[in-house]
């Protein structure tokens, strides 16, 4: 193909590119420009659909005021990054382009330069685009830190170090710490984009690349604003001392205060003197100073942050580390038990001596009448063969709570029966069943933990079938909102939905969206991508949609700042409804001094209890402590969310539980924490463990905290409480300590740890599952039943203080290998001396006193035994003494 010379303004030749012409650079802007257009439109249509339609979603809740705020917050946010971020990368490329364009471009083709510019353009526009859109949906993404920024109280909580409240840590500093990544990077965008138009427009030349002072004025100018950026960022490390944790303990230590604080202000000041000296350079030309300042600069960023410290901690604090680190340990002491509650449980001593007997039986008849041998696990799948009741009913949970039943507290297990589409037949998996017919699960059961069927080994019933049978009594059975992560459902239409009571007629709540108009249609066959609800001619204008029905989904949506507990359970209150419980907390990573958990916080608060009604989605957060600052923040900032906790009605508050993610953290924090001694810390000579224990089949699995009914020692009657063991760190497997959570609401949130003597060895759940291993009788059996077609499943191995004894109880059950149908067999009860295995607790009791009265006569026969041997050696050594005397007197000669 030939090229047609032409000549330029210098009168050199230069290629006129075939193809290129005026018309064809306009059909090229004019598709990139539609091509990127539509693009945006389909973007900010979903985006305003799904804003719409979010806007219905919380006017229906009631919680419009939320969803205002926070959009406020997320658009005033990207709306100026945007304008902040977009007028400096459009000012740096203007600039780089008035750079580049004299010398280079007046050598080329009309027609290569219209060519070069297009491209040019069209990939620094791209990029432009793409990170102001990342800076900016970054920043909206933000919403939450500066929303308490705005609202931010005092914690009253000091910092030793600098003085500083709590607050600036965790609210203010997170703020300036993100303001300046942001503008970090922001500057290395717009330095990145300023070189790729030189670097692109000056690939071209015929010349070799130079650099004019025009470009150097250009980078050097953006590169001192970048140190200045690094020199706050320095200045910002030091704070960040207080929360880091790299030390013996979380927080500044001794090499931090004395060597990395320091360095942070000489970095700081040196970045800011490197600034200043490019500002100059641009006026001098001269670059040696600028040069001898990055390069100090990086040698002291890298050695001094990195090698020095590391060195210094070697040889000046690890060989009296204690007496140095001793006042940073104590803040960090003091700082973790404050964070985490610890400093508000209670210390009791408990004897654990001695058996279990009868008289000690009938005392506590109501803890022993209330021993779990019902394990979730294994009643789940009970559950499921017993009272699914149909194909697409399933129960996904089993809950721990507690009921009044015929005048007795009773601990219960609970289970919601819900929906479960998937087990219907493949060929029925359509649309109309999966949206409008099958749309809602149906009750609970609900059972005792204590008692089940003799000879089967089956789970009686205080709630159970369909029609739902047994008290406390069910009125509203139907569950549209639960568990289930079930996809959206439409009822109220002219189908009828799936129910087991035949005068069901339709759904009478106001959960949902009501499908009133085509324009709230389209939006939401927009946002599920299903062109059905649009179509679907089953929809009339009473038809409601209803998502974001299962119960995390529903209240993170509504208050994304909380951190959650995953188990809601499900409660009948006294009119007969169906609601589901959760807890919510509070929660910080930027605590000061305080140590963090394995979740990455370090402070934590369950704040918030959360009541959603089963049947309407209607969603209620109370505020049940008023002491948190976090909460009182998030209070300020959404004032109509929250609702006092003495508003929570009687017959729910009776079933508020103390949440495990919560005991959890603050046990985990306890096995070290529960010093206050520096030294003792130090030293970890008294650390603690959560033991082992062996359960579903599985050895070696870590002890899971259990809700029971018991009576507290010291305490006139059962209430419900949540237990965990503690055992020491290392090879020791003896109990040392029981910690406990109160939940009645008298007492809701007490903590008591109940320490054990450290004179006497009380076994400990590994020792008591070695014990059972070792038993003739048990190992027999186990052998017997392990095979054949069958499995033993051992529960979970409870640890009951009773009697200022320590009471052990284990259930057996055995499962059929081809299908998941535990029976419950055996009970195994154990104390310090004595175990046994019956087939239900009370023969259990029954046996292991009997055994206990037995040891204790044979160890009193013993006792007698040994005594009588020792008197008679007595009169045998005194026989002997007068004998030898009477001797030693007939030897003397007469004088």
């Amino acid at each position: 193909m030939r090229h047609e010379l032409t000549n330029d303004a210098d009168g050199i030749s230069m290629p006129r590119l075939p193809g290129i012409s005026s018309g064809n650079l306009r059909r090229f802007y004019t598709c990139s420009i539609c091509f990127i257009a539509l693009l945006l439109l389909i973007l900010l249509c979903n985006w305003a659909i799904n804003l719409y339609t979010d806007y219905l979603w919380f006017h229906q809740l009631g919680k419009l005021a939320v969803f205002t705020k926070i959009l406020l917050f997320k658009v005033i946010l990207f709306t100026s990054c945007f304008i902040i971020s977009a007028a400096c990368l459009t000012w740096n490329i203007r600039w780089a382009f008035n750079n580049a364009r004299g010398a280079v471009l007046l050598r080329l083709h009309d027609d290569v330069r219209r060519l070069l510019i297009t491209i040019v353009v069209f990939l620094v526009s791209s990029g432009v685009v793409i990170s102001i859109a990342v800076l900016s949906i970054t920043s909206a993404n933000n919403w939450e830190t500066f929303i308490l920024l705005f609202h931010r109280l005092p914690f009253g909580l000091t910092d030793p170090q600098f003085g500083l409240d709590a607050t600036f840590y965790i609210v203010t500093l997170k703020a300036l710490n993100f303001i300046q990544g942001w503008l970090l990077a922001l500057s290395i965008i717009c330095i990145t984009a300023s070189l790729i138009v030189y670097i692109a427009i000056f690939s071209v030349r015929k010349v070799a690349f130079v650099v004019t002072p025009k470009m150097l004025n250009h980078i050097v100018t953006i590169s001192a604003l970048l140190m200045v950026v690094i020199a706050s960022n320095h200045l910002l490390d030091i704070y960040e001392l207080i929360i880091s944790d790299r030390g013996l303990i979380f927080g500044a230590t001794y090499t931090d205060i004395r060597v990395r604080l320091p360095l942070h202000i000489f970095l700081s000041a040196l970045a800011s003197i490197t600034a200043l000296l490019l500002i100059i350079s641009t006026k001098t030309m001269g670059f040696r100073l600028v040069i001898g300042s990055l390069t100090l600069w990086a040698v002291l960023a890298i050695v001094g942050g990195i090698v020095f410290p590391l060195l210094y901690q070697r040889f000046r604090v690890d060989p009296d580390q204690f007496v140095k680190e001793k006042p940073y340990i104590m803040r960090n002491l003091e700082a973790t038990r404050v964070a985490y509650q610890l400093d508000h449980i209670k210390q009791i001593s408990y004897p654990a001596e001695g058996d279990l007997d009868s008289v000690a039986i009938e005392q506590n008849r109501s803890t022993l009448d209330n021993i779990r041998i019902w394990d979730p696990i294994p009643l789940r799948d009970a559950y499921n063969q017993l009272q699914f009741m149909e194909l697409y009913y399933k129960f996904l949970n089993i809950d721990s709570d507690r009921y009044t039943i015929d005048g007795r507290l009773r601990q219960v297990l609970i289970s919601a029966r819900e929906l479960d589409s998937e087990g219907l037949p493949p060929d029925a998996r359509n649309w109309i069943n999966r949206h409008l017919k099958y749309t809602h699960g149906y009750g609970v059961s609900m059972s005792p933990t204590t008692e089940f069927s003799v000879g089967e080994g089956r789970p009686e019933f205080f709630v159970h079938d369909i029609p739902i049978k047994g008290s406390p009594p069910i009125v509203q059975p139907e569950l549209y909102y639960g568990e289930s992560s079930e996809e959206f459902v439409i009822v109220n239409t002219d189908m009828k939905e799936v129910n087991p009571k035949p005068d069901f007629t339709r759904y009478k709540g106001g959960g949902g969206i009501q499908l009133n108009s085509l324009q709230r249609k389209f939006a939401h066959a927009w946002r599920f991508k299903d062109i059905n609800v649009l179509l679907s001619g089953q929809i009339t204008e009473n038809s409601r949609i209803q998502y974001r029905r299962n119960i995390l989904h529903r209240v993170s949506a509504i208050a994304p700042f909380l951190k959650f507990e995953e188990d809601p359970y499900p409660v009948i209150d006294s009119s007969g409804k169906l609601w589901w419980l959760l807890d919510a907390y509070t929660i910080s990573d930027q605590f000061p001094y305080s140590t963090k958990t394995h979740n990455g916080y370090n402070y934590i608060r369950n704040s918030v209890k959360i009541t959603v009604n089963a049947y309407d989605g209607n969603v209620t957060l109370y505020a049940i402590d008023p002491s948190d600052t976090l909460l009182q923040m998030y209070q300020k900032a959404f004032p109509s969310l929250f609702s006092d906790s003495i508003e929570i009605t009687d017959d729910l508050r009776d079933h508020l539980r103390y949440p495990v993610g919560l005991f959890s953290a603050q046990a985990q924090m306890f096995l070290r924490y529960h010093v206050t001694d520096p030294q003792t810390f130090f030293t970890q000579s008294e650390q603690w463990n959560i033991p082992l224990e062996t359960r579903i089949g599985k050895a070696g699995i870590q002890v899971n905290p259990s809700y029971l009914v018991m009576r507290l020692p010291g305490e006139a009657k059962e209430e419900f409480v949540l237990l965990l063991p503690f055992t020491p760190a290392g090879n020791k497997k003896n109990l040392v300590s029981l910690l406990v959570a109160r939940n009645d609401w008298s007492y809701y949130g007490e903590l008591i740890n109940f320490q054990l003597p450290k004179d006497r060895q009380v076994d400990g759940p590994a020792q008591v599952e070695a014990r059972i291993e070792n038993d003739q009788e048990v190992s027999q059996q186990f052998t017997l039943w392990d095979g054949s077609g069958s499995q033993i499943i051992r529960g979970q191995l409870l640890v009951v203080p009773i009697a200022d004894t320590i009471l052990y109880a284990e259930p057996l059950y055995l499962q059929s290998e081809v299908l998941a149908f535990p029976e419950l067999k055996k009970v195994i009860l154990a104390d310090n001396n004595n175990l046994v295995m019956a087939d239900s607790i009370q023969e259990a009791l029954t046996a292991l006193t009997e055994t206990s009265q037995q040891f204790d006569h044979e160890h009193s026969a013993s006792k007698n035994t040994q005594d009588l041997v020792g008197v008679t050696e007595a009169i045998n050594n005194l026989r002997e003494a007068l004998q030898n005397l009477e001797r030693s007197l007939t030897e003397i000669p007469e004088p």
